[in-house]
Formats: structure tokens, C-alpha cells, sequence
């Protein structure tokens, strides 16, 4: 989960604390609604205290939802995948993963990341569809990644670092030399 680098005064200060809860003994202040929060945890929210608003940060999701800035909530799969956008290329096998899927709530957070999709508020992102791949929810926990075909699942906007050049050695008894270029053995 992450929450906002500003001090916990200063981040989301024009939220309500009305409108901010937090789970027993957490630290971090959600929205009634947060997309992080299990079932579980959803149902044991307590509302924020003005002491809790000044010691503890908010949830980034939560900072963004309830500055009005939602995450796109959608009312068909279709709609988010053109909202992204997702490639052509990939929305077939997509299409074909998410057939399966409960698809209750289908949104896209504020980051513009991926499309998720769920069984409702409160429950775990069922699938993440994102540009090349496709995280799905595990049986037993966690999610499997499916790559699209054609991606290559690496960055194309990083720049190759050359490698560093080696050290000098000495000729004579080829120890690295220190930076004044004589060796201290040798000479």
C-alpha cells in the first residue's frame, strides 16, 4: 500500500477527518470505499479522530478518491480497456481472460496503470489488465502474470549504461595502479 510523502498534516488537509477512517492498530487513514482494504478489514473501519487526521499519512489512493479526483469507475470491461487505452492487438486474449471474471466493479486508479476488476467494494482485485500482460488472482493467494503476445516485458525508455573502464595495471607486476599513474611497488 502506499501512501502520500507529505507530512500527515499537510497531505488531503481539506479532507474531512469525517470522512477518513482507520483499521485498529493501523497507521494509515482511508475512505470508507478504499480499493486496499479487504472485506474484513472494511468492515472493522473506525472513524478518524482530529489526533489521528495530525499523526497518521493517507492513503494515495484514498488522498486522490477523496480529493475528488476518483479513479474511472466503468460499467463495462469494454470501455475501460478503450479508456487506458489498451492495444488492438492484445484486447482479444484479453477479452478472453476476463470472460471467466466476476466483473462487478471494473476501474481504472488515478496512477493510469492498468485496468482492474473485482467482485465488488471491499473484495481483492480479481485481474489487473495492463498494457502487456495480465496479473490474475491465484487460488491460493497472490496473482500470475500472462504476458500478451509481441510484449517483451521490457522498457523501451531506459538507456544502456556502458560499462566502466577497467583500471590501469602495471606493466611490471600488474597491481592496479593509484591514480597518480606510478606504482608504488615498482618505481
Amino acid at each position: 500500500m502506499t501512501t502520500s510523502s507529505e507530512t500527515p498534516a499537510l497531505a488531503g488537509a481539506e479532507i474531512p477527518v469525517e470522512l477518513l477512517f482507520r483499521v485498529p492498530y493501523g497507521k494509515v487513514l482511508h475512505g470508507r470505499d478504499c480499493q486496499h482494504l479487504s472485506e474484513d478489514r472494511l468492515a472493522s473501519l473506525q472513524p478518524a479522530t482530529d489526533l489521528d487526521r495530525q499523526k497518521f499519512k493517507v492513503c494515495k489512493t484514498c488522498l486522490v478518491a477523496l480529493s475528488g479526483a476518483t479513479p474511472d469507475d466503468f460499467d463495462s470491461f469494454e470501455a475501460a480497456l478503450e479508456a487506458l487505452p489498451i492495444p488492438q492487438v492484445h484486447r482479444p486474449a484479453m477479452r478472453e481472460i476476463a470472460e471467466g471474471l466476476d466483473k462487478t466493479r471494473i476501474w481504472i486508479p488515478s496512477s493510469r496503470s492498468y485496468v482492474a476488476v473485482s467482485a465488488g467494494p471491499g473484495q481483492d482485485a480479481s485481474a489487473f489488465f495492463n498494457k502487456g500482460f495480465v496479473d490474475l488472482q491465484q487460488d491460493g493467494g497472490g496473482y500470475k502474470r500472462v504476458l500478451m503476445a509481441g510484449f517483451s516485458g521490457t522498457q523501451t525508455n531506459t538507456f544502456a549504461h556502458a560499462p566502466d573502464a577497467a583500471p590501469a595495471s602495471c606493466p611490471g607486476c600488474y597491481m592496479q595502479l593509484p591514480a597518480t599513474g606510478r606504482c608504488d611497488a615498482c618505481d
